[in-house]
């Protein structure tokens, strides 16, 4: 990227500098504490023992006063005020004081999340009900503003729509929060749309409440729900220019990313392709999977052999399984990576699932994952990483697909969040993997700690820096 402008980065959260990496460094500190306490309290034991040994018995009675003295000084030393078993006491408290205000730091954090939850969820409760009560005026607002496009010749309706689409993509990129409130109280407005149906409680977030993961898992019912699968192997795909040389950046593998993205844009056949990258190094093998996402955006599937479609979406964000990510796993399986270490790239949907995945046991059961890089990617739905695994979500301002959790990330060690704004008002455009190429280029260039950490990982365990590519495979799954 030297010669062009770098994105900023806004934010970056969670990871080796995050916050609750900080409780954990707290907590470790309570830890040493209560070691340190704990030896000094053994080592006061000791003077008893000094006391009572009996050649030091023995010889009060030739020097009773010499005794007397290290009587006092050894009960001084263990049991006086500035003896080891009152600083014992006092590094104890210290421990305690430090437990405690890691707890308290918890139960805001909770506190606010669950008040989020709350306003949110009753946000979607009223949505109903408020565009019922306005449906008067709605009509009456539509109903004039269809009069008047209708005056319009076709020039001016085309220009009418293209500037009503960038002022509603300029209000996402300046105010992404509020979207991603709205989507986040999408568990209360399908609440209200079948109540008493019991079809959403109790929910799965933490207030006990329909969430938008129970809307998304309910639309993923409706649908079929269904994780058939079938996977081939392409022959005849030669690896691309990127693709042929190891990583060394960020940025190198979101530009390879993107060259497994465009397989099925040169060969619609080809929809639901992945690329698999070996990369060797001194008798050791590694893998990267490159892992694209939606090709399907119908609301409802149209052909029924996508996997990449928004019912594997819906699947996804409801925490279900998919059968892209079954088929994912078959592919790697087929492709010799039993037991082997691996990265999984994913853009979009292919973030999604290479996140799902990463925090499945039934599939790193079969591969040992390292790394995971998203980008544009919805993962909130994901509570938790094993700690064996590493992860950088990147996401851009403007870009509407990573709001569709509802919410922020989770703030883990192993996890971190790297928010850039290389967004403009074209929606569609802010989603394009070349803006997360050049966010990534901008991390590659960043000093912050959890950024650098999380590179350094993935340059020591290989990934990045490292080797020669060995082949690229690519396969296809489908719907079965």
């Amino acid at each position: 990227m030297s010669g062009r402008g770098l994105p900023p980065i806004e934010s970056v959260s969670g990871g080796s500098h995050g916050v609750h990496a900080g409780y954990e460094q707290m907590l470790a500190l309570a830890e040493r504490y209560e070691r340190q306490a704990g030896d000094f309290v053994e080592m006061a034991g000791l003077g008893a023992k000094i006391m009572a040994n009996g050649d030091l018995l023995e010889s009060a009675i030739l020097s009773p006063v010499s005794f007397g003295d290290a009587e006092v000084q050894v009960l001084d030393a263990t049991t006086g005020v500035n003896g080891l078993t009152v600083r014992a006491l006092g590094i104890e408290a210290d421990a305690l004081a430090v437990r405690a205000v890691v707890a308290a730091f918890q139960a805001s954090d909770s506190l606010s999340k669950h008040a989020v939850e709350m306003l949110d969820n009753a946000l979607g409760q009223l949505l109903l009900p408020a565009a019922l009560a306005s449906l008067p005026a709605l009509v009456l607002a539509g109903g004039a503003g269809y009069a008047y496009f209708s005056t319009l010749s076709p020039q001016e309706q085309a220009a009418l729509e293209a500037r009503i689409a960038e002022d509603l993509g300029q209000f996402l990129h300046d105010h992404p929060e509020m979207a991603q409130h709205l989507i986040n109280g999408g568990g209360g407005l399908l609440g209200s749309l079948v109540p008493g149906l019991g079809l959403l409680d109790p929910g799965d977030g933490p207030i006990d409440r329909a969430t938008t993961n129970d809307a998304a898992r309910l639309l993923a019912l409706l649908l079929g729900n269904s994780t058939d699968y079938d996977v081939t192997h392409l022959d005849g795909i030669d690896p691309t220019f990127n693709q042929s040389h190891a990583p060394h950046s960020l940025e190198d593998l979101m530009l390879s990313l993107n060259d497994a993205n465009l397989v099925d844009q040169k060969d619609p056949d080809a929809h639901g392709a992945i690329q698999i990258q070996k990369i060797m190094e001194n008798g050791h093998e590694r893998y990267i999977v490159y892992i694209p996402g939606t090709d399907d955006m119908s609301p409802i599937p149209q052909d029924g052999e996508h996997a990449r479609d928004m019912e594997t979406n819906y699947q996804l964000i409801g925490g279900l399984d998919t059968a892209y990510g079954r088929g994912i796993q078959q592919a790697m399986l087929a492709a010799g990576l039993e037991g082997k270490d691996v990265m999984l790239v994913g853009h979009s949907q292919g973030g999604m699932v290479s996140t799902s995945l990463a925090a499945d046991p039934d599939f790193t059961r079969h591969f040992n994952v390292q790394h995971v890089v998203t980008a544009g990617s919805p993962t909130a739905q994901v509570p938790d990483l094993p700690s064996s695994t590493s992860a950088i979500h990147f996401e851009n301002r403007g870009d509407a697909v990573p709001l569709l959790d509802g919410e922020d990330n989770p703030d883990q060690p192993n996890r971190t969040t790297v928010k850039f704004d290389e967004g403009s008002s074209d929606v569609g455009d802010n989603h394009a993997i070349r803006h997360y190429a050049n966010g990534a280029a901008a991390a590659d260039a960043s000093t912050n700690g959890s950024i650098q950490d999380q590179v350094r990982q993935m340059q020591q365990d290989g990934y990045l820096g490292h080797g020669t590519v060995e082949g690229v495979s690519t396969y296809q799954i489908t719907r079965g």
